[in-house]
């Protein structure tokens, strides 16, 4: 489990560095996230460039790989699997940024403030993935093996949910189209960032070949 490579990683400098520079790439993804929303459904100004931010984020993910790479290359031998789960969550977290980036891009299209039952029942959600990229960054700072199951488990009652959200908009002929095209995209985008939390909470929770996936 991840949590014996943590402990291995604490006197390893450069994976020590990497896992560090890994959390500050969550928490800059939940920023981004907060930040989108705020200017989509509350039509909050953007204070903040999404694409100089996503940069940001890309550049941190090079870093990681970097720094993994340059351990590997002094230690062939040691944390090969660590350092696999480290490269593969950093994918899943700057991903989490291109959604961000969606988010934004659907606020330009749709300037308008949203409101109504399916703004309700998608703030609840929000809120939720919101708590998960809390408890998923506590998680992957301690190695935190239950509070990561509870990730995704969490993620496993969010996933059809949307779907709902999502099944309930194509059939209502009250909604106007370009409202629905909004709804759905934005259900849509809040799905796959809660997927990839799932998959970042997974490494602590399962082996390596199993990442993103229930545990067994």
């Amino acid at each position: 489990m991840f949590s014996d490579f943590f402990k291995l990683w604490k006197t390893t400098s450069l994976l020590n560095e990497a896992t560090n520079d890994a959390v500050k790439m969550l928490e800059l993804t939940k920023d981004m996230y907060e930040f989108s929303l705020r200017v989509l459904i509350d039509n909050e100004k953007e204070v903040s460039d999404i694409y100089k931010l996503d940069q940001q984020l890309n550049e941190m993910q090079i870093t990681v790989r970097r720094k993994v790479l340059e351990h590997l290359s002094i230690n062939p031998q040691q944390d090969i699997t660590g350092a696999l789960i480290l490269v593969t969550i950093v994918v899943d977290i700057e991903r989490i940024g291109d959604y961000a980036k969606n988010l934004i891009e659907l606020a330009h299209n749709y300037p308008e403030k949203l409101c109504g039952g399916y703004c309700d029942r998608i703030r609840k959600l929000e809120l939720a993935i919101t708590r998960n990229f809390i408890d998923t960054i506590t998680a992957f700072k301690n190695a935190d093996e239950v509070l990561g199951q509870e990730v995704m488990e969490t993620h496993a009652k969010i996933a059809p949910e949307i779907e709902q959200i999502i099944e309930d908009i194509l059939v209502d002929k009250t909604l106007p189209g370009r409202e629905a095209v909004i709804y759905a995209l934005l259900a849509r985008f809040l799905k796959r960032v809660s997927a990839h939390l799932k998959n970042v909470a997974s490494s602590v929770v399962n082996p390596f070949h199993r990442l993103g996936y229930k545990p067994e």
